[in-house]
Order: C-alpha cells, then structure tokens, then sequence
C-alpha cells in the first residue's frame, strides 16, 4: 500500500526536483563546456559561440600537447608520486590519529596542539626551502615525495573517526582475547574504517595528483622528474609566447593565437580524466565518509 501524496506534497517534491536539477547542472555544465571546446575549431571558441555541441571538429589541440615527448613522461612520474606520495600519507596520518584518539595517551593533548598550530603558522617558503636544501632534497624526487606527508586536517579527521565510531568495548574485548594493540588496530580497527581511509585517501590522492608547485620550487634543474601539471604548465608557457610574437612568423603567431585558449581547455581534460575514471569505483566508501570530519571534536 502506497500512501497517498496530498497536492502540497506532490508540489513540494517537484520543487525539490528542480532545485537538485539546477545544482547538478551549474556543476556538471561547466565540466562539460570545457570538454566540448577542446574539441571545436579554435576561431570559434575564442569568440565565444560554443555552448551545447562543439564545432568545427577538431583534435589539434591534444595533438598540440601530446606531440611533446615528456607528456608521457610527466603522466608516469605523477602516477609515481601520486600513489607512493599517498601511500606515505596513509602510513603517517593512520597510526598517528589512532593512537591520538587514546585519552590515556602520554602528551596527547600537547601533540595535537602542536599539530593544530602548524594550520596557522609555518616558517614559509624560504625556511622550507632552506631546510629542503640543507637535507640535500632539492632536485631529487624525495622532494616531493616527502613534502606534506601529513595533513593536519586529515589526520583531525581520522582522529575523531576512531574517537567516536570505534567502539571502546571492541578493543577491550580483543586485548581480552590475547590481541596485542598492532593486532588489534590492524585486525579490528582497519576493517572497520574502510569508508574513513577511502575518503582520506582520495583526498591526498587529489591534492598529490594536482601538486604542481612542489615540483616547481624543488626540482628547478630536473625535468626528467617534473609531475604531468608542470608538463603542462611548459607547453602553456610555450604556446604563450609563441602567440605573443616571440616566433617572429606572423602566421604561426596567428594559428596559436587562436589555439591558444582551446589548449588550456585540452590541459584541464589531460589532466583531470585520469581521476575522474578512478573516482567511480571509490564513490560508495566516499558517500560512507563523507561527513566523517563534519564534527572535530
């Protein structure tokens, strides 16, 4: 039996309907404009006329980016850092907020204010950078790899997840059973907070997969190691200054004049489609996860 909606309901829930439509579609329009005019004739897009479907066919700007070498170069030392640099992250910020989730921890409270003062206060760029040198990082991929392995909001995350959704009895009733406290948080602990290690996990994927600045402070005289994004950031700083004149062929300077702005589009899809294939498989442990830090307490 199917209750009966009044007319007040049935219009409720049509409002709510096109809300949600209209949310949807300011997030996935955008995403999608920028696909359809990778794919256009350059003129056009750079008037502006491309809106539902592109026009005048075109691949010249993924034939643009992938005709430099080090394209494929920079997608493999991006997929090196993104999935060592994550697992580093894991390794750091997983233990660590599981044993700060112990109120019988020695020194927990004076940690964890140590942790938050470094979201409102670092040295900067220069001390960092200093210290990098003086470690002998500099143009090595350590560099990157080491650089953020913690992320203090994550770990806060992860913290109040282990507080407050893992069952103290649980532990207690493992220790009773002869588990040692590594049996118990890898036995136990682990199994329980997929959803939890799913979401930071992605969110330190994320952060390492559009990393551009590391690499861009640390490996000045190594190019053989830049990620995909500093890939990319070369071929824009070329294209730029072809289009600015700096070839002196007035034709040339035209072309990419033109093609300029359809790269860019080209650029964000090169460098956006590998997560956006990887995301789907991770999505229901993200929906799971997703208000995990909505209460740091």
């Amino acid at each position: 039996m199917h209750i009966k909606e009044s007319r007040t309901d049935r219009l409720f829930g049509l409002f709510v309907n096109i809300v949600l439509a209209l949310c949807i579609l300011s997030v996935a329009y955008p995403l999608y404009l920028v696909v359809i005019n990778s794919f256009s004739d350059p003129s056009v897009v750079a008037q502006g006329k491309v809106m539902f479907y592109p026009i005048g066919f075109t691949l010249d700007a993924y034939k643009e980016v992938f005709k430099d070498s080090s394209i494929m170069t920079g997608y493999a030392n991006s997929i090196l850092y993104t999935v060592l640099g994550t697992a580093i992250n894991m390794l750091m910020t997983i233990p660590a907020a599981y044993a700060l989730s112990k109120k019988n921890l020695l020194g927990r409270n004076f940690v964890m204010k140590m942790l938050v003062f470094t979201m409102y206060f670092s040295g900067g760029l220069v001390p960092t950078y200093m210290v990098v040198r003086g470690l002998g990082l500099v143009n090595t991929r350590w560099a990157i790899l080491i650089m953020g392995a913690v992320n203090t909001t994550n770990l806060i995350i992860a913290r109040t997840f282990f507080a407050s959704s893992v069952p103290s009895e649980l532990e207690e009733a493992a220790e009773i059973d002869g588990c040692s406290q590594l049996q118990t948080f890898l036995q136990i602990v682990l199994p329980l907070s997929k959803a939890m290690i799913s979401v930071i996990m992605l969110y330190y994927a994320v952060a390492r997969w559009n990393n551009y600045t590391t690499a861009l402070y640390y490996l000045p005289m190594s190019p053989d190691k830049y990620p995909l994004q500093m890939v990319l950031r070369q071929i824009l700083v070329v294209i730029n200054s072809i289009a600015s004149g700096g070839a002196g062929d007035i034709d040339q300077a035209i072309y990419y004049a033109n093609l300029q702005s359809l790269i860019k589009y080209a650029v964000i899809v090169v460098a956006s489609a590998p997560l956006l294939c990887v995301y789907p498989f991770i999505q229901k442990y993200f929906d799971k996860g997703v208000m995990l830090g909505s209460v740091k307490g």
